[in-house]
């Protein structure tokens, strides 16, 4: 019986043996073909062959951002051997002091993007288990521009600003190639390849030696907040300057856990754009609109109040029910239309907001489209606020109350705007009622011959203002800077402007806000006042009055620009 086992166990082995054999035979011979094939397949691969992005320029071909050629090492070893080790350690010794920090991230994360030598890469591709390609990464200019430009991440995904609005000029299109591949992962044999296309070339607006003098103006002050200037005649932004900023480098490098998380507890919020992401309470630099709408609405330029510093708001049986304060205590004595603009008068406005009232105010607001954003050609623009009895209860649910029309005519209570939505204001009192759209691309590069298509100016609203109430909202704001005198009766940035060469109109503006905070400051103007080619707006957080900071700031930007304007000219 054990015997007859045996056998039994003999001829199962030997039926197995074959038909292992047979399988054998039909694999390797029969079906050779077939299977060589279905292997020759696994070999190959098709590549993705990355576009190189478009370079963005200045408007003076200044290079803002570009590309410059790394290589990424991809790493197939579990452990190094004594050689490979010291041949890595010479070929990142070329490149770094800490040779021994990339062959650790070679190791362990399988992956590393460098700078290599020729004599590197001629010895990494000599090396068993390691695979080198191209990669093009992002560069840029310095933090100043990273409001405007944006950035791509270490993937080259535009992500923000004019690297995102912009992408499918700067993109270009990828190409491919068909490759046989190694064991090891290197490609042996190309078999088919088509060529990427070089993205298009940007030429923006801005004058990148104006942004970064004004960045650097901004810095000293230590304290966060946005400076804009711009062609009222045509849109042009010339310097979009938002304080502090990130580096947008570490983004197309690759953010590592502890700069992401530097960049995100910042209590200065440099990943904001105060420019056009956030907005302000804007205080006296609004009063132009009032006036503006008081004369529209019929009141005499030569109509006249006393300030004796207090306003005293009474109900309709003439019981006081609140006193509003001027910025000067000791007022500004008997004060019109002119005036009122030239030594912000608080007062004036308080008188002026009750006669026009809420609903007048705000439906001139909304005609002028004060509220809207911009549509600048950037990512990020937020609405500004102009409050009404409609937008106080959808917001709240709750009634409007005369104490806070009073508030709103002087810039103050639920009025917020955006620094850009200012500047718009301040474009249209500088070309008597007309806003030609904001934007920062100027022209681009359409093909290799290189032919340029240009960015079209677009009038987004007019409003035409008559020649009487512009010389009046005018003649104010020229008396801001040039009209000498003490704080009751002198323009209230008179010692700011008093020796600048050309004529500027302009308005300081004092924001007071919550908390027991300094309040913000503000200036916005144009110049020259009586043919303007450049308006402005400068805004500190909590930086105290406008005359003492903002304006200052706004000084030495306009200086700059006279300043570029002249050499250019050489």
């Amino acid at each position: 019986m054990k015997e007859s086992r045996f056998r039994s166990i003999i001829y199962v082995i030997f039926i197995s043996f074959a038909f292992l054999i047979m399988r054998s035979g039909y694999l390797q011979i029969i079906n050779h073909k077939k299977y060589a094939r279905d292997v020759d397949e696994l070999s190959t691969r098709i590549i993705t062959l990355n576009a190189i992005r478009g370079n963005i320029y200045d408007k003076n071909g200044i290079l803002l951002a570009w590309n410059e050629k790394e290589y990424v090492i991809e790493n197939f070893n579990e452990s190094f051997s004594e050689e490979t080790y010291e041949k890595l350690r010479k070929v990142f010794s070329e490149i770094s002091d800490s040779p021994e920090t990339y062959i650790d991230k070679l190791l362990f994360q399988k992956k590393i993007t460098v700078k290599l030598t020729p004599a590197g890469i001629k010895t990494l591709n000599n090396l068993k288990g390691f695979r080198i390609s191209e990669k093009y990464v992002r560069k840029y200019k310095d933090k100043s521009i990273y409001p405007i430009v944006g950035y791509v991440n270490s993937d080259g995904k535009p992500l923000y600003g004019i690297e995102k609005v912009y992408n499918d000029i700067l993109e270009g299109k990828p190409g491919y190639q068909i490759a046989k591949i190694t064991p090891g992962g290197r490609v042996k044999k190309v078999l088919e390849e088509v060529s990427p296309i070089k993205g298009k070339d940007i030429y923006l607006t801005i004058d990148y030696r104006l942004q970064k003098f004004i960045y650097d103006e901004i810095e000293k002050y230590k304290k966060p907040g946005a400076v804009i200037m711009s062609n009222p005649n045509n849109g042009d932004i010339l310097a979009l300057v938002s304080y502090p900023s990130v580096e947008p480098n570490l983004f197309s490098s690759g953010l590592t856990i502890r700069e992401w998380k530097k960049i995100l507890y910042d209590t200065k919020q440099p990943l904001v754009n105060r420019a056009i992401s956030t907005t302000y309470a804007p205080g006296s630099v609004i009063k132009p609109f009032f006036a503006l709408v008081g004369l529209e609405e019929g009141i005499s330029p030569e109509s006249t109040i006393m300030c004796d510093g207090k306003f005293e708001l009474k109900n309709s049986s003439g019981k006081i029910i609140a006193e509003y304060y001027d910025w000067n205590i000791f007022g500004h004595g008997i004060t019109n239309l002119v005036k009122s603009l030239r030594v912000s008068c608080n007062l004036y406005y308080y008188e002026l907001g009750l006669k026009l009232g809420i609903d007048t105010m705000s439906s001139y607001a909304s005609a002028f489209k004060l509220s809207k954003k911009t549509n600048i050609d950037l990512t990020g623009e937020v609405n500004s606020i102009f409050p009404s009895r409609t937008w106080k209860q959808e917001k709240f649910h709750q009634d409007w109350y005369i104490g806070e029309t009073v508030l709103t005519s002087i810039g103050q209570g639920y009025m917020q705007f955006t620094p850009i939505s200012i500047l718009r204001l301040y474009n249209i009192l500088s070309t008597q009622g007309k806003y030609y759209r904001f934007h920062v691309m100027d022209k681009y590069i359409t093909n290799i011959t290189g032919n340029f298509k240009n960015f079209e100016k677009h009038l987004d609203f007019y409003h035409p203002i008559n020649e009487f109430n512009y010389f009046n909202i005018l003649k104010g704001l020229v008396e801001v800077t040039t009209y000498p005198g003490d704080s009751s009766n002198g323009g209230t940035a008179y010692h700011v402007f008093k020796d600048f060469k050309e004529l500027v109109a302009g308005k300081t503006g004092t924001a007071e806000v919550m908390g027991g905070k300094s309040p913000h400051s503000w200036f916005a103007g144009f110049m020259p006042a009586n043919s303007p080619e450049v308006s402005i707006v400068s805004f500190i957080e909590n930086g105290g009055y406008g005359s003492a900071v903002a304006a200052p700031i706004a000084r030495k930007a306009l200086e700059k620009y006279l300043y570029l304007k002249g050499e250019n000219k050489k």
